[in-house]
């Protein structure tokens, strides 16, 4: 388990520098190592804070699944970041909602055309 959180947070680093070197390169300006590892460093103990209280949340609600609804509390205090998150969890569910009506519609054709030339 220690080496799998060795590997992420590895991950997680050679990720951000190439994020600031990308993002350095759009807007013309470079951050030096130090400076990278340090919002490497950031973003990770900020992940960690992140997926602890969303684990909190859940299990709040009695449950061993983190939803969009824990997403939604984490971020009550940053009011665009809700309605980004919000809007996104809305655009998913009504994918999620569509995609069902198409396999529902699916099985009835089946249905249909299995059973429906035999009267």
């Amino acid at each position: 388990m220690i080496e799998a959180f060795k590997k992420l947070r590895l991950t997680v680093h050679s990720e951000v520098r190439k994020i600031c070197q990308e993002i350095g390169g759009q807007v013309d300006m470079e951050m030096n190592k130090a400076a990278t590892s340090l919002v490497a460093e950031f973003i990770w103990k900020k992940m960690q804070v992140v997926s602890k209280d969303l684990e909190c949340f859940a299990k709040h609600a009695k449950r061993s699944t983190i939803n969009a609804e824990d997403v939604k509390l984490l971020t009550r205090r940053n009011p665009s970041l809700r309605t980004t998150i919000c809007q996104m969890a809305d655009e998913t569910a009504k994918k999620k909602r569509l995609s069902k009506d198409k396999d529902k519609d699916k099985e009835v054709e089946e249905l249909d055309g299995a059973g429906g030339s035999g009267l």
